[in-house]
């Protein structure tokens, strides 16, 4: 046990302090990233007919299939709120360079809003992960879910990561998993602890010009207004 913490400890370290060697979150074609054979259900094209959130911003237009068999509550708070227009004319206001992008405040709710009423629980499931792409909710501390979501973005991983993910491999860390962090990049350190709630499949191209804007370095907004104009939930019709 002792020599399994001690892995899992230069992990995050790895990942922390390592320049990343590796820059392939997938070839992009027609705004539809390219995945190759990868498995895992995550990253699997919406069926035709399936309800999705095409998110439209100043910068381009984003789509993300959501997961309401994994996370019911972020979902349902999520589509119902857009529905009602709540995230039109929101911003863009934290971008963190290789990591990710994050939803601003509504100028009503400034802790974010829940349909429910009080925050809602975190919903978690071992296979959705933090990879390029994932769509999370943020919060400021446990089961204290609303409405400020952010994506990931960030490129390929030490092949020294790899390695020792593999060796961790017998705990139940599974190939599927391993191959989509390879394939894509990712934030492992954020697994289990942030709920997974939707991954783009089309427009990860304007998530990366997003992330590389130039930024305040004091508190992470970008210099240049990005705004979400609409988010629309409507049913895939298919590439």
């Amino acid at each position: 046990m002792k020599r399994k913490n001690l892995i899992f400890i230069i992990l995050i370290l790895t990942m922390i302090l390592s320049s990343c060697k590796k820059d392939n979150t997938g070839q992009v074609v027609n705004g539809y990233t390219e995945i190759g054979e990868l498995k895992l259900e995550q990253v699997q094209m919406p069926e035709v007919g399936e309800e999705i959130a095409v998110i439209t911003t100043n910068m381009g237009v984003m789509k993300i299939r959501l997961f309401p068999d994994i996370a019911p509550m972020a979902v349902g708070n999520f589509t119902t709120l857009a529905k009602e227009g709540f995230y039109d004319g929101i911003k863009i206001t934290r971008i963190e360079p290789n990591y990710l992008i994050q939803s601003g405040k509504h100028k009503d709710y400034e802790k974010g809003k829940s349909i429910f009423g009080d925050p809602f629980d975190d919903e978690f499931d071992e296979n959705y992960v933090h990879i390029t792409g994932a769509v999370g909710l943020a919060k400021v501390e446990p089961n204290k879910n609303r409405s400020t979501f952010y994506i990931v973005y960030r490129k390929g991983l030490e092949e020294e990561y790899f390695e020792m993910m593999r060796e961790m491999d017998e705990d139940g860390q599974s190939k599927d998993i391993i191959d989509a962090y390879e394939a894509l990049g990712g934030i492992s350190a954020l697994d289990g602890e942030y709920t997974i709630f939707a991954q783009v499949f089309y427009g990860i191209d304007t998530v990366m010009e997003i992330n590389n804007l130039e930024i305040d370095p004091l508190n992470m907004e970008p210099i240049k207004d990005v705004v979400i104009e609409t988010i629309e939930i409507v049913p895939f019709e298919g590439k």
